[in-house]
């Protein structure tokens, strides 16, 4: 037995001799840090994929929409809008990027539309500058993640679509988290849009929120502003002509 060790009072303490490390103790230890280890560079190399694919993906869909931008015939005319991933106009989010730009396609599955095209219109909504309701989804994360800063929208922000012959310019009213059973939001009249009233023409943004767990949705409210045959001015300089 070691020495005792002499408190202040006097009392006397003696440590008893640790046991011995087994062998398997040894041998569990040293596999737990080496698990430990590979889980952190496994977690690290997943999240470097996940950022290093979506920009990938984000700037094929980039340049499919520059594709369209300098070949507006290419867009299907909304009138004869009808086929899943038919694809009709351009979306223009300055609050993205300069640079950003993604098409706008029929219905929300994720392929052909969502993970290839960018944005989804979803079917049985409203066409652009339609009185109702336009809605459109977007991944926030993953697949080019072309909603992934629709949580930064914000007043004064603007929405521009561009189709075959037409600009839209949406202007943005209202943000909002809701449950995926929410399905009201899409409405004619959105349910949960103050100030919402019949006659309005409204644009619907949706995604998964929070990014990568997607339990919940965030959804963006714009109202058409105004709608033109003519560019918008400050979208000349971002490239939409």
């Amino acid at each position: 037995m070691n020495a005792p060790d002499l408190l202040p009072d006097g009392t006397k303490v003696y440590w008893g001799e640790l046991p011995a490390r087994t062998r398997l103790s040894k041998t569990l230890e040293i596999l737990g840090e080496t698990l430990l280890t590979f889980g952190v560079v496994i977690g690290l190399f997943v999240g470097y994929k996940a950022i290093l694919q979506d920009n990938q993906v984000g700037e094929v869909q980039t340049v499919l929409a520059k594709v369209y931008e300098a070949e507006p015939s290419k867009f299907v005319a909304i009138a004869d809008v009808d086929e899943l991933a038919d694809i009709f106009a351009q979306m223009y989010v300055p609050r993205f990027g300069e640079n950003w730009t993604r098409l706008v396609a029929e219905g929300t599955r994720w392929h052909p539309v969502l993970n290839e095209i960018g944005v989804g219109h979803y079917r049985n909504t409203e066409m652009p500058g339609e009185v109702g309701n336009f809605a459109v989804a977007g991944h926030r994360g993953g697949f080019g993640g072309a909603f992934k800063q629709i949580h930064e929208l914000r007043d004064g922000d603007r929405v521009y679509l561009k189709t075959r012959d037409m600009w839209f310019v949406y202007k943005y009213m209202q943000t909002k988290i809701v449950e995926p059973t929410a399905t009201g939001v899409l409405n004619s009249l959105p349910e949960g849009l103050e100030g919402a009233s019949i006659g309005g023409r409204y644009m619907t943004l949706t995604s998964c929120t929070p990014i990568f767990v997607n339990t919940q949705r965030i959804i963006v409210w714009l109202e058409l502003e105004y709608q033109s045959v003519m560019t918008p001015p400050e979208m000349v300089s971002h490239g939409g002509n």
